[in-house]
């Protein structure tokens, strides 16, 4: 294996985690000071990306086996934490999503996602034999993946579920399920998913505004809006870091879900451009490493955090550039918050431990894993 991919991963990956804490910096240096020391969100920030990355480097060397070994464990575990979160996490803006343990507030959420990798990497791996046929091979994943789905979207967290369901979706596809099983899936979803969001106001008016968001510029049109003035006013090489006006009370969470347009602001396109390319190159590299991994269950893993990573990337740009509705979608180990850079971070950790039993010399893995399964191949 080529060791410029685990160079370039946990290359993009601190670049990543330390233009986040200059974002929050300069989101936050207004209303809680110029010293750096005094700023309590920027500290906060700080620890969580300590953590992060003592998690990422601590998972590098926990043999990815082990773990896959317990997916099912976490599986329940997910949903048990999941349902504590509906029946105990206070309120926050209408949604219940964050757990308290001690003085820490955990998002279950992103841990799930991890979870659900893992969990589909190592059902791939057990039935790929099986996986072309709906009811042995298809239908208990989709099971775990609804349940999980639905337990969020109960918090609610319908940009979530989605992204779940689509990170999954995409790896059993990839791993080897039949296109005549999935396709229907995805027309029957449809219909379903047009009425989750026309029944909820709140999420039908982020699609007007999506579709107009001008014939109603102090309503609901206000965020993406102010998302694009932010990014127009950048030009090509923005206003200078801290210089920003946006994230002065006109562009609400201008340190999470609208983070890519502050960054457009201060940087400029030139500076967003940057921004995507290190996210182009990350996803790239964990993709090699699934590539050039020595099973089934290694590939997936590393598969599936490159998609949750590329997935995430575009939900979060493409909201903040008016590209698709708005979704509360964090910027993968950009956004302020612990639980998302934590959970990142450890699956991270999880691609770097897969980079290290590659062989130097092994032939690319993922090609299918119905050819493995017809050729014999563990």
């Amino acid at each position: 294996m080529n060791i410029r991919h685990p160079e370039i991963i946990v290359g993009c990956t601190i670049t990543l985690m330390l233009t986040g804490l200059t974002m929050v910096f300069s989101n936050t240096a207004v209303t809680a000071g110029a010293n750096p020391l005094e700023n309590p969100l920027l500290s906060r920030q700080a620890l969580w990306a300590v953590i992060a990355v003592a998690a990422m480097v601590a998972f590098t060397f926990v043999d990815y086996h082990r773990i896959a070994d317990h997916s099912r464990g976490l599986i329940v575990f997910m949903v048990f934490a999941l349902a504590l979160v509906l029946l105990l996490a206070p309120p926050v803006k209408g949604a219940r999503r964050w757990l308290r343990i001690g003085a820490l507030s955990l998002q279950v959420s992103e841990f799930a996602k991890i979870a659900m990798i893992v969990y589909v990497a190592d059902f791939i791996s057990r039935k790929r034999q099986v996986l072309d046929d709906f009811r042995r091979g298809l239908l208990p994943p989709l099971i775990v993946l609804g349940g999980l789905s639905l337990l969020i979207l109960m918090e609610p967290d319908f940009g979530t579920a989605v992204l779940i369901s689509a990170v999954g979706i995409t790896m059993l596809i990839c791993g080897g399920a039949r296109w005549r099983h999935v396709l229907p899936l995805f027309a029957g979803s449809a219909p379903i998913l047009f009425l989750l969001v026309r029944l909820r106001d709140y999420r039908w008016q982020r699609f007007i505004a999506f579709l107009d968001p001008w014939a109603d510029p102090e309503g609901v049109g206000y965020h993406v809006i102010q998302s694009l003035i932010a990014l127009g006013s950048g030009g090509l090489t923005g206003v200078g870091p801290g210089r920003g006006l946006q994230q002065l009370g006109y562009l609400p969470e201008p340190d999470t879900d609208f983070i890519f347009a502050i960054i457009g602001q201060e940087a400029g396109f030139v500076g967003g451009l940057l921004l995507i390319a290190l996210f182009v190159a990350l996803v790239y590299a964990v993709l090699a490493v699934s590539r050039s991994a020595p099973d089934v269950t290694g590939a997936m893993i590393a598969l599936g955090v490159a998609v949750l990573i590329g997935i995430q990337m575009l939900i979060n740009i493409g909201a903040a550039t008016s590209a698709i509705p708005t979704k509360g979608i964090a910027l993968p180990f950009v956004s302020r918050g612990g639980s998302s850079l934590l959970a990142l971070s450890i699956g991270m950790g999880m691609v770097l431990n897969v980079a290290r039993h590659c062989p130097r010399n092994d032939r690319p893995m993922v090609r299918g894993a119905r050819r493995r399964a017809e050729e014999g191949s563990p």
